[in-house]
């Protein structure tokens, strides 16, 4: 029998709390492709600052496409974006929303972020949202976010 790939999901600490959203990294050992959480801390403190300000901003319900943003396309509705420049070169953690306590906190929203991608231009590979699309629906990986944030959780 194969291994069974293990997805954790970890809340991103020391963000501005909000009771709507959420922050997440979603890590499995075994696969090189996800590695937001390593991007992030492997960022200077500049760029690390820049970055988690992205997040506080959407984290408070703020709308800045330079900064963040998602898809009108059906297809890649669920999926989300940071952006941020280094070095003249165009940064990208992907992303993809999820609400993990549809009975009790309906309106709670939790983006977990899954892969890094530098680039040299603006627009997005759809290979890279159709790769962030495959693991938003993964068992495996929906079980491992309601372990992060339970149904019942009160925040």
């Amino acid at each position: 029998m194969a291994q069974r790939d293990l997805f954790t999901v970890t809340p991103i600490p020391n963000l501005q709390r909000s009771a709507r959203r959420g922050l997440a990294f979603l890590e499995c050992p075994g696969d090189r492709a996800i590695n937001a959480r390593r991007t992030y801390e492997s960022l200077n403190e500049s760029n690390r600052r820049t970055v988690r300000n992205r997040f506080d901003h959407w984290l408070q319900g703020d709308h800045h496409d330079k900064y963040f943003h998602g898809w009108t396309d059906p297809q890649y509705r669920k999926c989300f974006v940071f952006k941020w420049k280094m070095r003249n070169q165009h940064q990208r953690i992907y992303g993809f929303l999820f609400n993990p306590r549809p009975r009790t906190d309906r309106p709670f929203q939790v983006c977990v972020l899954v892969s890094h991608a530098q680039k040299n231009t603006e627009e997005t590979d759809p290979a890279e949202l159709s790769q962030v699309n495959e693991l938003r629906l993964r068992i495996e990986v929906l079980d491992a976010i309601k372990l992060a944030y339970p149904e019942n959780d009160l925040h």
